[in-house]
């Protein structure tokens, strides 16, 4: 069988017609061999009718190493491309379903810069601000928090000011409720349901480089939602990826209010998840809400 790259002697062997004149033949730059350039063959002839950009590699001990590491870093740059342009999708994903969001645009509005710290809430700020500055780093390590704290202290305010600060960062986040974020999923079992909607959605939820869960325990939870939830929570929790919860509960309460029909397995499970997962933040202050009234 003809292979489909001819060297010089094998053109001649096989008896091919070289219409265009191969390039310069050049010389190992190790062992100073002689290297000639390949010639394609046409399929329908016996042309050759085009020559390969690189000569032949050589086969001496030098040359070899060499080529090893050229192509482990050919390798190297072709997987990080990869790598960039999946993680471009991602981030693509992730700020259309953000932008879609009905609460997208009061969300976007509340930063860093415009939270009224205060004494009661120094430390609050301070801890997720150095979280949003020092991201990478816990991304790494798997690690989110969980900001708790009553009505009214600003916790939305400063989970939506690291979503948009991540995010004029160029890092992928997703932020919404429960409520708001299962919405999405409920949305695709309308006339032309498809199963791979509600999968793309799941996806992006469970891969995105963070997700913020506002309010958990707030709105009352069916097996569906739990079962979502649950779904969503595990697989970030199997890869090592970080979410950030806000609560008006600690831990125990928020399992009762996760708990359905007597039975908190999954709750228990979920919150325990979670437990591992989040360093606790508490947020002590006064309703800033009634304060303004």
């Amino acid at each position: 069988m003809i292979p489909p790259f001819l060297t010089p002697s094998e053109i001649e062997q096989y008896g091919f017609l070289v219409e265009i004149e191969p390039p310069t033949k050049v010389n190992c730059q190790f062992c100073n061999k002689e290297l000639f350039y390949l010639g394609t063959r046409s399929l329908f002839s016996k042309i050759i009718i085009r020559w390969k950009e690189e000569p032949e590699r050589c086969g001496c001990g030098q040359s070899v190493k060499y080529w090893e590491k050229v192509d482990e870093a050919m390798a190297k740059a072709g997987a990080d491309r990869l790598e960039l342009k999946e993680r471009n999708e991602r981030r693509e994903k992730a700020e259309r379903l953000f932008n879609e969001s009905k609460m997208g645009a009061r969300f976007k509005s509340r930063t860093f810069k415009n939270f009224k710290v205060d004494s009661q809430n120094a430390k609050a700020f301070e801890a997720v601000k150095r979280y949003s500055d020092n991201f990478r780093k816990h991304a790494d390590q798997g690690f989110g928090f969980m900001l708790s704290g009553s009505y009214g202290t600003g916790k939305t305010h400063l989970v939506a000011a690291l979503a948009t600060d991540l995010i004029n960062k160029g890092i992928p986040v997703i932020f919404g409720t429960m409520i708001s974020l299962l919405g999405k999923i409920r949305q695709t079992y309308g006339e032309g349901w498809r199963r791979e909607d509600e999968l793309e959605i799941l996806e992006t939820y469970s891969t995105v480089d963070l997700l913020i869960i506002d309010d958990l325990g707030k709105e009352k939870v069916s097996e569906w939602s739990l079962e979502k939830l649950f779904s969503i929570v595990n697989t970030r929790y199997e890869n090592n990826l970080p979410i950030v919860i806000t609560s008006n509960y600690d831990i125990e309460t928020l399992i009762d209010k996760l708990t359905i029909n007597g039975n908190s397995d999954i709750a228990d499970s979920l919150v325990s998840r979670l437990h591992e997962m989040c360093r606790g933040i508490r947020l002590n202050s006064t309703d800033y809400r009634m304060a303004k009234k």
